[in-house]
C-alpha cells in the first residue's frame, strides 16, 4: 500500500492477544492526557474520531471515521456540516447500552474539549470554533469565526476522541476509572492500572465496520528501558515494543523473526536566525547559511541514520511535504560541493567573503547539543567562526525564553507542532506575530509569503490546497525564514508472527485496531 505498511497478502485470522511493552501514565481521559499509550494505544482501539488521517495514499489527507464524509461547506467557508454515520453504534456497557452514535455525543465532546474548566491542553485548537449546533440526530453544524481547512485535520488529534454524551456531561472528572473508557471503536478496555498494565478485549457486541478487529485482545506492560525491552522481545515475553534508540533496533535488522516498521516525527531540527540582527536581514546570508548546513550528515551523525532530509514541512505530513525529487532541485539539498561553493558565492555577494565570527545559542536536551555540533564544523566549512552558548540542560526554563524574547543570533534548535500546514508553516513563518505566526521567533517577514499562507488556510480542497503549500515551501526553501533540516525517527518492532503491522507519522492507532493479525 504504502511505505509506512507491511502489507500480508494472506487472509487474516481471528484470534490471539498481542503483548506490549511500552510506557503507560496514570490519566485515562483522553481530552486530558498528554501521554501517547493512553490516546493510542487504549483510545485508539477503543473510540473513534469524528475524521481522521488516511493511511492510504495519499497518506495522511483527512479522511472520515464516524463522519459519513467530509463535511459539506457552503458559502464562504465558515460553515462546516457533518453527517453521522447511521450504523457507527457505542458498546454494549451502560449507560449506553450499544445504542448509536449521535450529532449530540459529537457536539458534547467538542463542548468538552473547548470548555476552560476541563483544562483540556487541547482546547486552544478549537478557539476559532464559534458554535456547535445539532441540525437533527445525525447531523451537526461547525460555525467557524474565519474559515480554517486545518480543523479537519485537528479533529484527527491523537486525543480527540468522541464520547458518548453520558460521559461528557459529567465535565472535569468524567474519565477516571476503566468504567468511563466507553468507545464506539472494536476494543473494550478490561482493566487499567496507571503506570503499570492494562489490559484490552474484542468488543462483545461486534464492531460496526465489518472485517476488521482480529485479534481476540491486548496486554499491555509498563517498561521504559530499551535493553529490556528488546531482552523481552527476544526472549518471547512480548510482541511488539517501541524504540527509538538506533543501535538496538539494529540488534533485529536481519532476523526474520521479528519486522521492524518505522515513521517519522513532526519533531524538526532547526538553525534559528534572528532576522532582527543587521547581518541577516541580507536573505542571501541566511540562504547562505541554510547551504552550509549538511542535513543528511545531521542525521547519519547524530541519529544514526534515523532521520529524513526535510524543509519548511516536515517529513512526517506525507500529504504536503514537498517530494523528495522537487526538494533536491532547491538550494541546500544538492550535493555537498555544490553547495559549498555556493555557500560561499553568496556571502562574497553580501560583502561577507572572508567570512565571520558568530555566536551559536543551544542547549543539551533532546540531541540538540550533539546536532549543534554538526551545524557548527558545516559553518565552519563556508569560513563562519562560531562561539557556542550553552544555556544547559533545561529546554522550558532557560532555552525557549531566550527564542521568545529574541535574545539570540543564531541558535540550533527543535521544534515540534502538529504535520498539517498551518501548524508548520504559518505558524512558523507569517509576519503577525501575535496573532498567526506566534512561533516566528525569527521575526521572517514576506508580505507575499502572508496572502499565500492565508489563502492555503482557507482550502478545503486538499488537493488544490497541496499545490499551494508546495509553492510555499519552494518559497521558503529559496529564502529561508529558519534553516530547517528534517525529521527524526521512531520505530517499532514485531515478532514475525504479527502480521499487517504498520507504523505512520501521525497517531493511529485505529490502524492497529483494525487491520493487525497474529499467524496461529
Amino acid at each position: 500500500m504504502n511505505q509506512y505498511t507491511t502489507p500480508d497478502p494472506n487472509k487474516p485470522v481471528a484470534g490471539g492477544t498481542l503483548r506490549v511493552l511500552g510506557t503507560i501514565g496514570s490519566i485515562i481521559d483522553p481530552h486530558r492526557t498528554n501521554t501517547p499509550t493512553e490516546s493510542i494505544d487504549i483510545w485508539g482501539r477503543v473510540g473513534n474520531f469524528l475524521i481522521r488521517n488516511t493511511t492510504k495514499d495519499p497518506i495522511g489527507f483527512p479522511e472520515a471515521d464516524l463522519a459519513a464524509s467530509l463535511p459539506e461547506v457552503p458559502g464562504d467557508g465558515t460553515v462546516l456540516i457533518f453527517k453521522i454515520r447511521p450504523e457507527a453504534k457505542w458498546q454494549n456497557r451502560a449507560p449506553v447500552s450499544g445504542r448509536a452514535v449521535t450529532a449530540e455525543d459529537v457536539k458534547l465532546t467538542f463542548e468538552r474539549i473547548k470548555d476552560p474548566a476541563v483544562k483540556s491542553p487541547r482546547a486552544g485548537n478549537y478557539g476559532n470554533v464559534e458554535s456547535i449546533t445539532v441540525v437533527d440526530e445525525r447531523t451537526l453544524q461547525f460555525k467557524l469565526k474565519a474559515p480554517q481547512a486545518d480543523l479537519l485535520s485537528i479533529m484527527a488529534d491523537q486525543y480527540d476522541f468522541v464520547l458518548p454524551k453520558e460521559i461528557s456531561s459529567r465535565g472535569l472528572d468524567a474519565v477516571k476509572t476503566a468504567a468511563d473508557v466507553i468507545g464506539s471503536g472494536p476494543y473494550e478496555l478490561a482493566s487499567f492500572e496507571a503506570g503499570q498494565k492494562f489490559s484490552l478485549k474484542r468488543r462483545a457486541d461486534g464492531y460496526w465496520r465489518p472485517n476488521t478487529a482480529w485479534l481476540d485482545g491486548y496486554e499491555y506492560t509498563h517498561q521504559t528501558d530499551p535493553q529490556q525491552l528488546t531482552n523481552a522481545l527476544r526472549a518471547g515475553q512480548a510482541d511488539a515494543v517501541g524504540l527509538s534508540t538506533v543501535d538496538h533496533v539494529k540488534a533485529f535488522e536481519n532476523d526474520k523473526g521479528y519486522t521492524i516498521v518505522k515513521a517519522p516525527t513532526s519533531t524538526r531540527e532547526c538553525l534559528l536566525i534572528n532576522h532582527g540582527k543587521e547581518r541577516y536581514k541580507d536573505p542571501r546570508v541566511r540562504l547562505a547559511l541554510s547551504r552550509a548546513i549538511n542535513r543528511k550528515q545531521v542525521y547519519d551523525t547524530v541519529f544514526g541514520g534515523a532521520g529524513i532530509v526535510g524543509g519548511p514541512m516536515t517529513p512526517a505530513g506525507p500529504a504536503w511535504v514537498l517530494p523528495d525529487a522537487e526538494l533536491k532541485k532547491l538550494p541546500g539539498y544538492g550535493d555537498r560541493a555544490t553547495e559549498i561553493k555556493e555557500a560561499k558565492a553568496l556571502l562574497a555577494a553580501a560583502g561577507l567573503g572572508t567570512g565571520f565570527e558568530e555566536t551559536v545559542l543551544t542547549v543539551t536536551a533532546f540531541s540538540t547539543e550533539q546536532v549543534h555540533e554538526v551545524v557548527l564544523s558545516n559553518l565552519a566549512d563556508v569560513g563562519i567562526k562560531v562561539k557556542t552558548e550553552n544555556v544547559g540542560t533545561d529546554f522550558a526554563a532557560n532555552f525557549l525564553p531566550r527564542e521568545v524574547q529574541r535574545q539570540y543570533n543564531l541558535a540550533t534548535t527543535l521544534f515540534l507542532s502538529g504535520a498539517y500546514p498551518d501548524a508548520q508553516l504559518l505558524l512558523y513563518h507569517h509576519s503577525d506575530t501575535k496573532t498567526k505566526g506566534t512561533r516566528n521567533y525569527g521575526d521572517f517577514a514576506s508580505k507575499e509569503l502572508d496572502v499565500k499562507l492565508e489563502k492555503q488556510s482557507t482550502m478545503y480542497d486538499a488537493k488544490a490546497r497541496q499545490a499551494l503549500v508546495w509553492e510555499i515551501q519552494r518559497d521558503l526553501i529559496n529564502a529561508p525564514g529558519p534553516a530547517w533540516m528534517g525529521s527524526r525517527m521512531v520505530f517499532g518492532v514485531y515478532n514475525s508472527r504479527v502480521r499487517n503491522v504498520a507504523a505512520f507519522p501521525f497517531a493511529a492507532g485505529y490502524w492497529g485496531a483494525e487491520n493487525v493479525w497474529i499467524k496461529s
